[in-house]
């Protein structure tokens, strides 16, 4: 058996949590849910299974430092910033390579820094599970599919097909197809029809498997990215991989590679999970008043009902006679929209950028 490897994809900007979520203190850094940051969470989540020693993070090059700091035990080499933000085929390309220098034989797990998965035990037993799926399919890369609870448009979807067979006890089948986000009417569809899965963006691959991926699909940056991780650990990696990475085409993992590749494996994961996208996650992270008002800090209500409503440490937030917002306050900006249109916090922070507010970003 292998060593399991984990990659923590932790370079997003989290623009729909805005205005909590700022470029110097992403999404990532964020305590939603809970007393500590989501990127400290991700890491102890995966205990002794993948202790910290076995664990590398790619985040953006200005949050090394504010990642190191949390990441105590994780080897400060092993955290690597990105110069500019290339998509996830970068990101997973270059954990790639660099976990090759480290364990040429591992099993890679790659997963987002900002999710939430509980219970923790049970996801650490599917994280062994996929390492055995692997070990006896070396050469093909698996996705997780977490079991869908709602009609969700906000995702893509995986349509499995027959199983392939048990490993601890869990079934691993074949990935029958990635789909698209869907509208309203295909979610419930799925949903109801069952064999679908919800993509958490989550995936493991043996090094062979993932690098025979890119040389077939991304050969070029395959190539840039090899002369890259050549100087890692030296003085001149820093140099490099500024110069090289940012000409580094910008497309996500699953375009550029996952949805190419025949004989994919698919595990479900039957756990709660919530990929804290954006503001509407507070609903399902704390509980709402009588009114069904859901507050996470300091707030006043009076007459109001189904609102969400957040402020930092210090600020509060007070409304009255309003019904089905967000509000969000923090010591320099606030934000305002109604709530079923949380998704659009990312085209508001567009427009700011577009204005210059970017010492608001």
């Amino acid at each position: 058996m292998s060593t399991l490897f984990a990659v923590l994809m932790a370079g997003g900007s989290g623009t729909r949590f805005w205005p909590a979520s700022r470029k110097s203190r992403p999404k990532q850094f964020l305590p939603i849910g809970g007393e500590t940051a989501l990127l400290q969470r991700t890491s102890a989540r995966l205990g002794e299974t993948i202790p910290p020693q076995r664990q590398l993070v790619i985040t953006a090059a200005h949050t090394v430092e504010a990642t190191r700091a949390l990441l105590k035990d994780v080897p400060p080499e092993q955290i690597v910033g990105e110069p500019e933000a290339r998509d996830t085929s970068a990101c997973v390309g270059l954990a790639t390579c660099l976990v090759e220098q480290i364990d040429p034989e591992a099993t890679v797990i790659a997963m987002p820094a900002d999710q939430l998965i509980t219970p923790e035990d049970s996801f650490r037993e599917h994280l062994l599970a996929a390492e055995e799926a692997l070990a006896a399919h070396p050469e093909r890369v698996l996705v997780f599919g977490v079991e869908p609870t709602r009609a969700e448009q906000g995702y893509g979807w995986l349509r499995r097909g027959a199983q392939l067979g048990d490993y601890r006890d869990r079934p691993v089948f074949e990935l029958d197809a990635f789909v698209e986000k869907p509208g309203a009417a295909d979610a419930e569809k799925m949903l109801k029809a069952g064999g679908y899965a919800w993509n958490a963006g989550m995936f493991a691959f043996r090094l062979q498997a993932m690098r025979a991926a890119f040389q077939e699909h991304l050969p070029d940056v395959w190539a840039g990215l090899k002369r890259i991780t050549a100087d890692w650990n030296t003085p001149d990696f820093a140099a490099e991989l500024a110069r090289e990475f940012p000409r580094l085409p910008k497309i996500s993992i699953d375009k550029g590679v996952m949805e190419k590749l025949r004989g994919t494996l698919m595990l479900p994961l039957p756990l709660d999970w919530d990929d804290v996208g954006s503001w509407s996650a507070l609903e399902r992270l704390r509980e709402a008043d009588k009114a069904g008002n859901v507050v996470d800090g300091r707030a006043v209500v009076l007459d109001a009902q189904n609102n969400l409503l957040a402020s930092d440490e210090g600020c509060v937030v007070a409304v009255k006679g309003v019904d089905g917002l967000i509000v969000v306050h923090t010591a320099d900006a606030t934000l305002v929209c109604r709530r079923d249109d949380d998704q659009g916090v990312k085209a508001l922070v567009k427009e700011l950028e577009a204005r210059g507010l970017d010492r608001f970003l």
